[in-house]
């Protein structure tokens, strides 16, 4: 039951900052699928643009 909790909180983050990044116009929908994309690389991006 954690497990799933886990990894349903870090879906959650992933697609907010997917969802932020796209609204910035850092990601469009010709890059490849953002949700490959590991927690810690959206992070980063997301403070690398100070979003």
């Amino acid at each position: 039951m954690k497990q799933n909790q886990l990894r349903k909180g870090i879906d959650e983050l992933k697609q907010f900052y997917i969802r932020k990044l796209r609204d910035a116009n850092v990601l469009n929908d010709s890059d490849k699928d953002p949700s490959s994309l590991t927690l810690s690389e959206l992070a980063n991006m997301y403070k690398f643009y100070q979003l």
